[in-house]
C-alpha cells in the first residue's frame, strides 16, 4: 500500500488537489436543526450539497502536510472532493480565500489551522453565516467559545503546549550536559501553541540552572525563516551556541540547515516539534536532533474535518456534546531515540482513517487549557 508522505503532497498542495483513494464510504441520515443567527435549516445537509475544505498555514511545514494528508484520506474515505488553501501565512488571504470558496455555492464543511487567534472569530462567522460548519485547531481568542456562537462552530481541537515545551526542553538540556547557551524559535505570536510551547521550555529551564536562553524569536514556523535568522545569530554569537530549541521541527530544521551549511554542527543539540519525517531520521542517524513531539498531523487534518463533516450530514448532534468536548485537550507524546524508529513508517489512507472510526473523542483527554 502506498504511504502517505510528505514529498507526495508538497507538489500538489498549491492546486488543492491530491491523488485520489477509494478507502471507504461514510454516510449518515439523521435529522439535526441547526440555528444560524436569523436563519433555520431543517434537517442535515445532503452530502452532494458539500465541499469539504482544510485550511494549512504554509506547504513549506511538514506538520501542515501531513495535516493536509489526513484532511484528503478523509475526503477520499466519504467520496467527496477536498479544497485545500494554504494561506501563506497572510490572515487577509486566509479569509478572502475561504469567503470565495463560500461564494462558490456549496456548503462549505472547513477545518482550519488559522494563522492567529484573532483571525477566528471573522472565519467562523462567515462559515457559519453559510450555513457551512467548521472546527477550528490550535488557535482561537481565549473566552471564544463554540457554544456561545452555534452548533455550526461544532468544536475547537487544542493539544497542550506546556507538556510539549517542557518534554523537549528537558530532553535538549539533558543532552547538553546542563549547560551551554540556547537560542529558541517561537511561531507565531498570536499563537496559543507557540506561547505554551515557549512557556513550558521555560518551565524546564528552572532545573537547569546551567543553560541560559541567548536570545529568543518568532520564525512564523517557516523553514526558511528559521534558517535566515539563525545565520544572523551564528555571526552575533559563535560558539556560546550550544542548544536550539524550536515550537516546531520546520524552525529546527532550518536552524540545523545554518549550522551545518557553516560548518559548525559540532555537539550543538537540537530539539522540534510536530513528528515529521526529516526529524525523524535525523533522531535516528545522529547526535545531533534529539528530540520532536506529537499531535499526530495525519489524525488532527481528518479527525477536525470528520467532526464538522459527521455534524454537517446531521451524524453528529452537537447539542450533546459537553463544552470539554467542543474545546478540548487531544492527546500527544515525546519521540526521541527511544521510539523513532516506530514513528518513522508515514501511516497510509486507510490507517489514517482506522484512527478516526475508533470513534471522534478517541483521543480526547480534558478541557481546553486556559
Amino acid at each position: 500500500m502506498k504511504k502517505i508522505g510528505n514529498s507526495h503532497f508538497a507538489s500538489f498542495i498549491g492546486a488543492g488537489a491530491f491523488s485520489r483513494r477509494k478507502i471507504l464510504t461514510m454516510a449518515g441520515s439523521a435529522a439535526l436543526a441547526i440555528t444560524m443567527h436569523s436563519a433555520v435549516m431543517a434537517g442535515g445537509l445532503d452530502k452532494n450539497d458539500i465541499q469539504l475544505v482544510t485550511v494549512i498555514q504554509t506547504n513549506t511545514n511538514p506538520y501542515m502536510l501531513q495535516w493536509a494528508a489526513g484532511s484528503q484520506a478523509f475526503a477520499d474515505s466519504v467520496g467527496l472532493p477536498l479544497k485545500t488553501i494554504v494561506s501563506n501565512g497572510d490572515s487577509q488571504q486566509q479569509l478572502a480565500q475561504i469567503q470565495a470558496t463560500i461564494a462558490a455555492g456549496k456548503k462549505v464543511v472547513v477545518t482550519i489551522n488559522p494563522i492567529n487567534s484573532a483571525d477566528v472569530p471573522a472565519i467562523v462567522k462567515a462559515v457559519t453565516r453559510s450555513g457551512g460548519f467548521i472546527t477550528t485547531q490550535w488557535n482561537k481568542p481565549e473566552g471564544y467559545n463554540p457554544w456561545d456562537v452555534s452548533p455550526n462552530y461544532v468544536a475547537h481541537l487544542t493539544y497542550d503546549g506546556y507538556s510539549a515545551g517542557k518534554w523537549t526542553g528537558k530532553a535538549l538540556f539533558t543532552a547538553m550536559g546542563g549547560k551551554g547557551g540556547i537560542i529558541a524559535f517561537k511561531g507565531v505570536l498570536d499563537s496559543p501553541p507557540s506561547k505554551q510551547r515557549y512557556d513550558g521550555m521555560n518551565e524546564a529551564l528552572k532545573d537547569f540552572t546551567g543553560v541560559k536562553i541567548l536570545d529568543t524569536q518568532a520564525a512564523g514556523w517557516d523553514r526558511q525563516k528559521a534558517y535566515d535568522i539563525t545565520k544572523t545569530l551564528l555571526t552575533k554569537y559563535g560558539d556560546e551556541i550550544k542548544g536550539v530549541w524550536a515550537a516546531s521541527d520546520s524552525m529546527t530544521l532550518g536552524a540545523y540547515a545554518a549550522f551545518q551549511d557553516a560548518g559548525r554542527l559540532g555537539d550543538v543539540k537540537f530539539s522540534g516539534n510536530d513528528n515529521t519525517e526529516e526529524a525523524l531520521k535525523l533522531i535516528d542517524s545522529g547526535p545531533n536532533f534529539v528530540d520532536t513531539y506529537s499531535s499526530d498531523g495525519y489524525y488532527n487534518g481528518a479527525l477536525g474535518l470528520a467532526m464538522a463533516y459527521e455534524a454537517a450530514i446531521g451524524k453528529l448532534d452537537v447539542s450533546k456534546l459537553t463544552n470539554d468536548q467542543r474545546a478540548g485537550n487531544y492527546s500527544q507524546f515525546g519521540v526521541d531515540k527511544t521510539n523513532v524508529k516506530q514513528q518513522l513508517k508515514a501511516p497510509t489512507g486507510e490507517e489514517i482513517m482506522a484512527e478516526i472510526n475508533k470513534g471522534l473523542f478517541a483521543r480526547f483527554v480534558g478541557p481546553e487549557l486556559k
